[in-house]
């Protein structure tokens, strides 16, 4: 009777995960009997449309129990201080799919036990978790094996082998060791030429796992990665993020990125706000970073430095009260100058589906069609896209990141900061993004 009520509360439980998480579920299979110290098969079962690259499967197991795993269908797998775990970088593309693997006990474990889990998986920049329903095991005495091992214990065999089940009892119903993590965070704001670097500070303790440090970036303003600390960096819609799958251990580093003023700036003081999300006791939790403000003001065109840009010659112009002076076009190989010439429109034809493209150079002026030939010896057809108030200077289409990965090496033999850019319908986003929503591989 005990069984299917355990059953029925198990399909109540699956029904609540499909209401909150769609189509994503995740169940298994373990015998509910053994015998101490066999070997049986521990099947688990991932549902998850729409859901692609980086997760986690996670179990912890009693005392006394091992595993080794069977198949992990492209996952890293580990079994270290009773804990199991499956880690894909990214899902397999097949929307429902199982994994195995062998458990195990010691011959002196007996008793009732609880084995549960979850399946973690990132969507839309969050760590999501669904539970995966404990199932029940009864490990019962091996008669042979306890026999020959317990016949010298006959005085006492009957109260150690209480005081084992009694044992294993507790560690089955006691709560498991909540973790505390502790977070201090300090942003700095530095102007640096005609950029502002942001540099956050973290002092952390038990810090571990999937975290996002995120920042609301001022309207007419950009950001571009500087140091990211072995994380992910992005900025889309107003937004700063670095996403790390697995947090850095340092109890202190520091993380930093440029912002920089687009045509459409404005002078005026303006403020950042920002937040730290990380894991504690698989739970999410939110850090609010104190607000930072900075100053702009608008450097007047005459103010601009000539060993900052790139010489284009042009038709000079003249008049009776003003002495001729050649105008200068500035296009940079980063995305990291900004300028105050006029807005060009040039509209990229559409497109679908991810592709992959690479970067050459941007600026605030279009350029000559031999430009990109004549000064870095690139032969290479180069489109013109309008994006954040930039000209952006684009070579290439893919289907394939590696196939773009190997044309920005190519590149990079004349143009050292070529990189690879990504979109989705024709929208630009991060290549991150689009290889989780391509399920391709990531290549260095």
């Amino acid at each position: 009777m005990i069984k299917y009520v355990i059953l029925f509360i198990h399909l109540i439980g699956l029904s609540i995960y499909q209401l909150f998480f769609g189509d994503v579920t995740a169940s298994q299979k373990i015998p509910d009997k053994i015998k101490a110290g066999e070997e049986v098969t521990v099947e688990i079962y991932i549902t998850k449309e729409n859901v692609n690259g980086f997760a986690k499967v996670q179990q912890t197991l009693p005392s006394g129990f091992f595993a080794e795993v069977i198949d992990a269908k492209g996952a890293t797998f580990s079994f270290k201080e009773n804990t199991v775990k499956f880690i894909w970088m990214a899902l397999p593309s097949d929307n429902q799919f199982t994994i195995s693997y062998k458990l195990k006990t010691t011959v002196d474990v007996v008793g009732d036990f609880s084995i549960g889990g979850k399946f973690s998986f990132i969507s839309d920049n969050e760590r999501k978790n669904v539970d995966i329903p404990a199932s029940s095991i009864t490990i019962s005495k091996h008669d042979n094996i306890v026999a020959e091992e317990k016949m010298p214990e006959t005085t006492v065999e009957s109260t150690n082998t209480a005081e084992a089940v009694s044992q294993n009892v507790e560690e089955t119903i006691a709560p498991t060791n909540q973790v505390k993590v502790e977070i201090a965070t300090t942003r700095t704001i530095e102007k640096t030429g005609e950029k502002y670097k942001v540099t956050l500070k973290i002092n952390q303790k038990n810090l571990d796992g999937f975290a996002k440090y995120s920042d609301a970036i001022p309207a007419g303003f950009i950001a571009t990665t500087d140091n990211p600390e072995g994380g992910i960096f992005s900025y889309n819609e107003g937004e700063a993020k670095i996403l790390w799958m697995s947090a850095p251990k340092k109890e202190e580093f520091t993380v930093s990125y440029f912002i920089e003023p687009t045509n459409d700036s404005k002078n005026g003081t303006f403020d950042i706000n920002g937040s730290l999300s990380y894991l504690e006791n698989d739970e999410t939790q939110k850090h609010i970073i104190n607000s930072t403000s900075f100053t702009y003001n608008a450097q007047p065109l005459a103010q601009v430095e000539p060993e900052k840009v790139v010489e284009t010659p042009k038709e000079n112009k003249s008049t009776a009260t003003e002495p001729s002076k050649p105008k200068e076009n500035k296009v940079v190989t980063t995305e990291k100058q900004p300028s105050t010439a006029p807005e060009v429109t040039s509209t990229p034809s559409p497109e679908k589906g991810v592709t992959y493209k690479v970067q050459v150079g941007a600026g605030h002026q279009t350029v000559s069609k031999n430009y990109f030939a004549s000064k870095f010896n690139l032969n290479e057809s180069v489109a013109i896209e309008n994006h954040d108030g930039w000209i952006k200077y684009i070579v290439g289409k893919f289907t394939e990141y590696k196939q773009a990965k190997d044309k920005r090496n190519d590149i990079r033999n004349n143009i050292k900061t070529a990189f690879v850019t990504a979109y989705n319908q024709g929208k630009r986003i991060t290549v991150q993004e689009a290889l989780m929503i391509s399920n391709q591989k990531w290549y260095q």
